[in-house]
């Protein structure tokens, strides 16, 4: 059904059949209580919800309390603008529980309707709040800019965002004391600091970080991070002391790239690209912020050379029980490998992503020129009670793998190996 061009709550319903218009006849569900009505009500598009004012006269005010607001369906923003603006403004002022916001088309005058919902629906308490705007149109670029503005709301506790230009003091979440899930996907994060001293969960995927300097994170309460995929410089993470679970995704839009041959990082001060002058990241971007997971995923191309140049100042991971690390930790040889399992004391599972053989290029099977936090001592194998490789096929990588893992003093019962080409022979040979 087109949406209405005049309110009108009566213009919601034409062509509605008139047996459903009618009441009478075993209506049992008018009968139940309101909070479990606005239950069945949450389930709707915030339209059908309105339109259920015509069942019964006792549906005839429900909407206007329900505490689930699903603007949903997609569509042009312009198509939903005299119904929002009416809804919000005939709505009760009782407290949102959930407030969802999906677009799939905007244009230039449709950015103030969409920040001013935003800021409604804040002003109405919501406690989860779901902005998804997936394309602009007539010449805009993809994500909506939202008012570089403080969120300030006591209630607000969940807030996903895809699709949008963000600012710093957007980004500052020190007025939403009760916050504890930012999940930002397909963003771009125009931002020196994203901050928040209760924030427990964090998901940052497909966004872009600002190529010139680096975002600080700083989320103390963070238990669960992920951060996929993104573009611009990787963010710098400050100390998280209750981290339990982090997976790190950097892939080839990310730019911290070395711009030498160097499989990694090359620690030579003349490339800009591994020492940039604007960051003030001397010490550790990532790893220090993660020392104190207990379960943790490193997944990087070889050439992001990050990880690595991480590892001149490696932290102790003093909690650190289950690892995933890919390529990047053996391309050329295995110091990067082994500095971290010599910084990692009670490590009990080690997994060892590896790719195909065929989509690595010949300068990462160099060996690397970069400084690493190498102890004099062997790590403890006494503590490692698994190490599983998983591979296309076993190749030379993975024998020089369970090799050095030998060397060190892994027995060989502790190591396995996941093989996805069933077809190919896995014979495990070493030469001395």
């Amino acid at each position: 059904m087109n949406p209405p061009t005049e309110l009108g709550a009566r213009s919601l319903f034409d062509g509605m059949p008139q047996s459903v218009l009618t009441p009478g006849g075993g209506d049992f569900i008018s009968v139940l209580p309101d909070v479990l009505l606005h239950n069945v009500l949450g389930f709707l598009d915030a339209r059908e919800a309105v339109r259920t004012c015509v069942i019964a006269k006792r549906w005839g005010h429900l909407w206007k309390s329900m505490p689930v607001l699903r603007i949903t369906g997609a569509g042009q923003v312009q198509l939903h603008r005299k119904f929002l603006d009416h809804l919000l403004l005939l709505r009760d002022c009782t407290n949102l529980e959930v407030c969802l916001f999906e677009f799939d088309h905007y244009d230039a005058a449709d950015v103030a309707y969409v920040n001013l919902w935003i800021r409604h629906a804040l002003l109405c308490q919501v406690r989860v709040l779901s902005l998804s705007v997936f394309g602009g149109g007539g010449g805009m670029v993809k994500e909506m800019w939202l008012d570089n503005l403080p969120v300030v709301s006591q209630y607000l506790t969940k807030l996903k965002l895809c699709g949008l230009r963000l600012g710093g003091k957007f980004l500052d979440f020190s007025s939403c004391q009760a916050l504890q899930d930012l999940n930002m996907t397909e963003c771009r994060i125009y931002a020196d600091k994203i901050s928040s001293q209760s924030l427990e969960y964090l998901s940052i995927q497909d966004c872009m970080f600002c190529s010139d300097c680096r975002t600080l994170i700083s989320a103390p309460s963070v238990m669960s991070l992920q951060v996929n995929d993104c573009w611009g410089r990787t963010p710098l993470f400050q100390d998280m002391p209750v981290l339990v679970r982090a997976t790190v995704t950097l892939d080839i839009s990310c730019h911290d790239y070395c711009e030498s041959n160097d499989p990694g990082y090359c620690d030579d001060a003349s490339c800009l690209a591994c020492y940039p002058t604007d960051d003030g990241s001397t010490g550790c971007v990532l790893l220090k912020g993660l020392s104190a997971a207990r379960n943790l995923e490193l997944i990087a191309e070889p050439e992001a050379f990050i990880l690595k140049r991480d590892l001149r100042c490696c932290p102790t991971f003093s909690k650190l029980r289950t690892l995933l690390l890919s390529e990047w930790c053996v391309a050329g040889d295995h110091r990067a490998l082994i500095c971290i399992l010599q910084h990692s004391p009670v490590l009990e599972v080690l997994t060892l992503q590896l790719s195909e053989l065929q989509n690595m290029k010949p300068r990462n099977m160099v060996p690397s020129k970069a400084i690493f936090n190498l102890l004099d001592q062997p790590f403890p194998p006494e503590n490692l009670q698994r190490i599983k490789v998983k591979c296309h096929e076993v190749d030379q990588r993975v024998h020089n793998i369970l090799k050095s893992m030998i060397a060190y003093g892994v027995p060989l019962e502790k190591m396995s190996i996941q093989q996805e080409n069933k077809s190919s022979e896995c014979k495990l040979l070493f030469h001395s």
